[in-house]
């Protein structure tokens, strides 16, 4: 079982505790543990709950009481805490990213995506090149309440959001998504397309256009049949626009929506495709009615 984020070192268990005395205790229950040992045993697994695994197969344990079976995690736990409160741990991380989920859900979207840009710094330095898609890399974060595989998409979102506060976090989110691709080309195609879609439409926010229309083009080269290249550029000239650095364009979003039904085969996604359509020429005529008014 995995116990990240359940103990914190205020626990009552370690009030007033030495380190000496842990060690001691450890020692007593078989676990031959010492400073130095530990330092090593930090720098080959990422997580307290590795170590404790670790002891678990390494030695022959003596357990007189329940409590000492959890005892050798939250040891552990203790331990690197206190001699190597430099390297982040995976319980570290994963406290880091439920609370940016808190902060988040409070709508605290600055705060809660700075955590997280934190969060995937540390995470960065765990993928490896053998690692192609973001399921390969789960292997490295476990996560006791969030899999990376859901968390790479929310940060996403949440980059997106606190961008609507302030647009530095569309440049965070530009580097974000084009990082992951690099990472992770093998990943599920639809966080691909979602990706290099958040990362083109980001350009967009921030008045870029030219280059998030090369980017949208070079999706539609790479993924002609997907209805997302071609939803997320129309957008961008009509029914998304975001601010007035980006011209309505309906002539473009009508060309690139029908280019859409053109390569598109999927009856569903064609269906999106003819709803932006009929959306467009109901803004197209709304707008029409003001200019005369």
């Amino acid at each position: 079982m995995t116990y990240y984020g359940i103990i914190s070192m205020n626990d009552n268990r370690f009030n007033g505790i030495t380190l000496e005395e842990v060690i001691n205790k450890l020692q007593s229950m078989g676990i031959k543990c010492n400073k130095k040992q530990f330092l090593k045993d930090v720098n080959a697994f990422h997580s307290a709950d590795d170590i404790s695994k670790h002891w678990r197969k390494k030695y022959k344990i003596y357990i007189e009481e329940n409590w000492e079976d959890d005892f050798i995690w939250e040891a552990a736990l203790f331990l690197w805490e206190n001699f190597a409160p430099h390297i982040v741990n995976t319980e570290k991380l994963d406290d880091m990213m439920q609370e940016g989920y808190e902060l988040i859900e409070e709508k605290k979207y600055v705060e809660g995506t700075e955590l997280w840009l934190d969060l995937w710094e540390h995470l960065k330095k765990r993928f490896t090149s053998d690692m192609k898609s973001i399921s390969e890399a789960e292997v490295v974060f476990p996560g006791m309440m969030q899999s990376l595989f859901n968390w790479c998409q929310d940060f996403d979102v949440a980059l997106e959001n606190a961008g609507s506060e302030d647009p530095s976090f569309y440049k965070e989110r530009i580097e974000y998504c084009n990082t992951f691709c690099r990472l992770f080309p093998e990943s599920d195609e639809l966080i691909i397309h979602n990706m290099k879609r958040a990362e083109a439409d980001s350009y967009f926010h921030l008045g870029e256009t030219q280059k998030g229309d090369e980017l949208f083009e070079k999706m539609i080269d790479d993924f002609p049949d997907s209805v997302w290249g071609y939803m997320g550029w129309g957008d961008m000239y009509g029914i998304m626009r975001f601010n007035e650095k980006v011209p309505i364009d309906y002539k473009k979003a009508n060309k690139i929506y029908l280019d859409g039904l053109k390569n598109v085969k999927d009856q569903t996604e064609r269906g999106y495709l003819l709803e932006r359509l009929e959306s467009l020429e109901k803004m197209k005529k709304k707008g029409d009615k003001t200019k005369k008014s």
